[in-house]
């Protein structure tokens, strides 16, 4: 979780008509949640999902870096104080309207790190 919260921006996977589907998404960690606005045109159905959540940041020169993906239940945000406080913290790093906020309660948190490439 301390390394998604240095990126802002990852990927959700959630099914959609059974079948598995991905969109970039802004992204924040709050205690041991992430919060994520999903825009409108994803058609997540949150009534309480289980989803992924992929994130990372990988240096292309370097070839080093990490990866870290989140498995859990998501569920919609519904109370408009809470949408709003989230709204403003998450900042518009994507673009779109930020009507639709979920929480995501991590089961399993997994990752890799990429450190010493092999030579080409």
């Amino acid at each position: 979780m301390r390394l998604l919260g240095q990126v802002r921006v990852g990927r959700i996977v959630y099914s959609r008509y059974a079948l598995p589907t991905i969109r970039p998404v802004n992204h924040m960690v709050d205690g041991e949640s992430l919060i994520v606005h999903v825009p409108r045109g994803a058609t997540l159905a949150v009534d309480r999902q289980v989803v992924a959540y992929e994130a990372d940041a990988i240096d292309e020169r370097t070839r080093r870096g990490w990866c870290v993906i989140v498995t859990g239940t998501a569920e919609p945000l519904t109370d408009p104080a809470e949408i709003d406080r989230y709204r403003t913290l998450l900042g518009a790093w994507l673009p779109g309207p930020r009507d639709q906020m979920v929480r995501i309660e991590p089961d399993i948190i997994t990752g890799v790190e990429y450190v010493d490439p092999e030579p080409s």
